[in-house]
């Protein structure tokens, strides 16, 4: 029996069926990443399911993209990375963002796979993309399409018209916009009941695991960050001119640094480059984590097994992230009961996204000529009660974290309330 066999053999038979576009992580193919986000969200929600006791299956397209169209796969994540890489064809792609995302050469490449293993799929499918989503709702299946982030891509309302199409989404903000943009756009009045406010797809595992749940012990001993890329390798001229200035805090030992590099072997490169140029020592062992040791490498080759380091070994340990304000890390960061350092964001979604977690005092925008004295005056300086920001942050994070650890669970229960499960709990 093949893999793809298999694979159509279990989303037939599990209760819950997911689909996803973020990675080709199989052994048979070339390690390919467009997304972290739609994986770990993803994985998320087959993690819940399990933990709900409901038979899951979560398949990615990318896996199964025949021969001759893997081409199209490739050239996908290459763009992606170049743009990703250099601020002036990120300009570029804001400007044709939409016209660009509704002729993707990745679509044509991965709507055979789906259709080809959904085809005998009866129960409602859970969809972490917008193209995985589009394809299956024009087949006759029951979708239910995660809005991930606090914004409604026109892409989410091609089909909104298929009475078949449910949404789970970010809050009643962005419900409120669904509702909106269903009317403005396709000049449909889309019924409440086909909206479940969820929350973020959250792996229900990050808050279980936290062990850094004595909030002033940063008081007494290294702060402990971690730097993070997206899938495609973001904002890495911005981390490369803040490394430096981070120096003098991690020679004083004022801060510890995890570098996540993503899948990306030239991120491995800087992050090795730097440890070497600055006489700093390199730990690549994160079960022996010590307070002494200033640097600390994520790296891996496969986004699965790294998605295990961070859940297993990163976010237990973290005090704060600096990242774009991506919906993986900054959702995962304040489950972690961690605050946010955000670098600049990749677009409309990653800046309500941070304004949504400024809002509640868990993130503030990394100051990039003076990074080290943010920092310092972040961790010392009393903003109320004798309290730094830090302080109340993390405190605030902590408050948090059970709360925005349910958004996966959640998605589960307004699955089985599609398919009227009976004696179904109501959504947190």
């Amino acid at each position: 029996m093949t893999r793809a066999k298999t694979d159509c053999d279990l989303l037939t038979s599990v209760q819950v069926p997911i689909a996803t576009v973020s990675a080709a992580f199989e052994p048979d193919k070339d390690q390919v990443l467009f997304s972290r986000a739609h994986y770990s969200m993803a994985n998320a929600v087959f993690i819940a399911a399990l933990m709900n006791h409901k038979t899951s299956w979560l398949f990615d397209p990318t896996n199964f993209v025949s021969a001759d169209k893997w081409g199209k796969v490739v050239f996908t994540e290459k763009v992606g990375q170049l743009i990703a890489r250099h601020p002036l064809l990120k300009d570029i792609k804001d400007l044709t963002d939409t016209r660009a995302r509704n002729k993707l050469p990745l679509t044509d490449a991965i709507k055979q796979p789906l259709l080809e293993n959904f085809k005998n799929v009866t129960q409602p499918i859970i969809s972490l993309h917008y193209e995985a989503g589009n394809i299956l709702i024009q087949q006759n299946h029951t979708v239910l399409q995660v809005v991930t982030d606090p914004h409604v891509r026109p892409q989410y309302l091609i089909h909104v018209k298929n009475p078949n199409l449910y949404y789970a989404v970010f809050d009643n903000k962005t419900k409120t916009e669904l509702i909106e943009k269903a009317y403005t756009l396709q000049n449909f009045k889309l019924p409440l009941n086909r909206i479940f406010v969820t929350g973020a797809p959250v792996d229900p595992r990050i808050e279980k695991k936290d062990k850094n749940r004595t909030i002033r012990a940063f008081k007494k001993r290294p702060l402990r960050l971690t730097i993070t890329t997206g899938g495609l390798g973001t904002n890495k001229p911005e981390i490369e001119a803040l490394l430096p200035k981070l120096v003098p805090l991690l020679k004083q030992n004022q801060i510890q640094l995890a570098l996540y590099t993503g899948t990306h072997p030239d991120f491995l490169e800087m992050y090795q480059d730097f440890a070497q140029k600055h006489q700093l020592k390199l730990n690549n062992n994160l079960k022996k984590i010590d307070s002494k040791t200033p640097l600390i490498l994520v790296h891996d080759n496969n986004i699965v097994d790294l998605n295990n380091l961070l859940i297993d070994h990163i976010f237990p340990w973290a005090d704060g992230f600096i990242t774009k304000p991506s919906g993986d890390m900054a959702y995962e960061a304040i489950a972690a009961g961690c605050f946010l350092l955000t670098l600049e964001p990749w677009g409309e979604w990653e800046e309500n996204i941070r304004q949504h977690f400024e809002e509640l005092g868990l993130s503030r925008r990394l100051d990039h000529q003076h990074p080290a004295e943010q920092i310092t005056a972040l961790k010392t300086i009393p903003i109320t009660q004798s309290k730094p920001w830090i302080q109340l942050a993390l405190e605030k994070a902590h408050q948090l974290q059970q709360s925005l650890s349910q958004g996966s669970l959640n998605i589960i229960k307004a699955h089985h309330q599609i398919i009227h499960l009976p004696s179904l709990p109501q959504l947190n």
